[in-house]
């Protein structure tokens, strides 16, 4: 069977719907948008027929889109179990959803009040290591138009209730399972999660926290403020780390100092009244001597984790680093699901859309991450015995005998996507992965009917 399929089974069997027929229906639409995710709902349905399928049941007011994110998350929740430690990577992105400005539930994008559409916040699931599990969560809101008082609150808090929506869904799928722990969250934030009541939730409910400093706050030391202190203290160690490219700019390494500060810190009370002060360290990331034209990589990371040491902090850092991944989701969601693109007349059948596009981009990432860290495992952990059969009729005809791995089934696929395999190249990005599933897709198809045919002919 498609592991498409059979993932999609095993989230349907999850989700509680009010008729007994519908979990077949949604498991049919998951492996659909799975096996063609940048088609139109139409294309992707292979039929007038089955696309009617998928519109109704997205019309459909007694399915909720909370029940649907119910599913979804529990599945990832399952996945989490595994894992002695979960990192939780939240950011926000936002839909340009233009092409349904007639829905009265968007709002203004960007400057101007010209794009309209939703911002979408989802806490993603990790390995200790990097790796993509799922989703936990998701939040969708519009901001309101003209000069309108925006939702100030709302768009502050979705930290705060991304933890509680991560918390729960591990939390009652362990319950369930019996499990006596649930696995550690460790909540990884970029510099607009720093607020500090997400600081004082984290340490209240016992999580623990990567979050990106931006705020220079009050602490008990001689220097007073966070960002004089922590760079006061002594160097713990030198380091040379991988800048990643952006906005253009190739990777770059850098040599840099790290240093730490456990301090406790001291809340404003006219800002604060009701907060107490919290006990965290601060770690500095500090390129002195940056390339020339290269601005400095300067990074002041928050946390509760220990950070005494060199290798702590290291330790630190590269969990820090793991917030890439995140990107990568949401640049799978607008370009390789084509998520914008959605011509739905609805805001709920919309947000149902939504909501089961966000599990599909979270599984391309996976696939990547998965054959990088296990690239030798077979390649059916992921993939069906037919879309291994055509990948080494296709591409390995000169490997007779060949058991597919993982890692060499990935790297065809991003051939199929454009990938040239270069030594330099590395492994498969998102981008040509999705490309390359969708390739991959079409030629199976196309096996399975040739096979038909021989079939019949014999």
């Amino acid at each position: 069977m498609h592991t498409h399929t059979l993932w999609a089974a095993r989230v349907a069997a999850g989700t509680v719907l009010p008729d007994k027929r519908l979990p077949a229906r949604l498991a049919s639409i998951l492996a659909t948008f799975a096996e063609r995710p940048s088609d139109a709902i139409p294309q992707a349905a292979g039929s007038w027929g089955q696309a009617k399928g998928v519109y109704r049941f997205l019309a459909n007011p007694r399915v909720q889109p909370a029940a649907l994110q119910q599913g979804l998350t529990r599945d990832t929740a399952r996945q989490c179990l595994e894992q002695r430690t979960v990192l939780v990577v939240q950011d926000p992105t936002s839909l340009h959803l233009t092409g349904c400005r007639v829905l009265p539930e968007l709002g203004p994008i960007g400057s101007g009040n010209f794009a309209h559409g939703v911002l979408l916040h989802s806490p993603l699931a990790l390995t200790e290591q990097g790796a993509v599990l799922g989703v936990l969560g998701l939040q969708t809101w519009a901001r309101p138009a003209g000069d309108l008082p925006g939702p100030a609150a709302q768009e502050s808090g979705k930290w705060l209730h991304g933890i509680d929506q991560a918390r729960q869904a591990v939390w009652e799928t362990a319950w369930a399972a019996g499990e006596a722990a649930p696995p550690r969250l460790m909540h990884r934030m970029d510099r607009e999660g720093d607020v500090y009541e997400v600081l004082q939730w984290v340490e209240e409910i016992g999580d623990s926290a990567i979050i990106r400093c931006v705020q220079n706050r009050r602490v008990d030391e001689p220097l007073h403020w966070g960002h004089a202190a922590v760079r006061a203290q002594p160097v713990l160690g030198r380091v040379t780390l991988t800048v990643p490219r952006s906005h253009g700019k190739p990777a770059r390494p850098a040599t840099v100092e790290m240093r730490a500060l456990t301090t406790t810190l001291r809340p404003d009370r006219k800002k604060y009244p009701h907060a107490w002060p919290l006990t965290w360290t601060l770690v500095e990331v500090w390129e002195p001597t940056p390339a020339p034209a290269c601005e400095a990589l300067h990074w002041l990371l928050w946390t509760r984790e220990p950070a005494t040491t060199l290798v702590e902090v290291q330790e630190v850092v590269r969990k820090y680093t793991c917030r890439w991944p995140i990107e990568e989701y949401h640049l799978t969601l607008k370009s390789g699901c084509r998520i914008e693109a959605l011509r739905l007349e609805k805001w709920d059948s919309l947000a149902k859309a939504i909501v089961m596009y966000t599990s599909v981009a979270a599984r391309i990432v996976a696939l990547r991450d998965r054959a990088e860290q296990e690239p030798d495992a077979p390649a059916t952990v992921l993939l069906s015995a037919d879309e291994c059969a055509v990948l080494v009729a296709k591409l390995g005809q000169r490997h007779a005998g060949l058991r597919l791995t993982l890692g060499q089934a990935v790297l065809w696929i991003g051939r199929l996507g454009g990938h040239l395999n270069r030594q330099r190249d590395g492994m498969p990005g998102v981008r040509t992965l999705w490309r390359g599933l969708r390739d991959l897709t079409l030629l199976v198809e196309g096996w399975r009917v040739a096979r038909r045919l021989d079939n019949r002919c014999g």
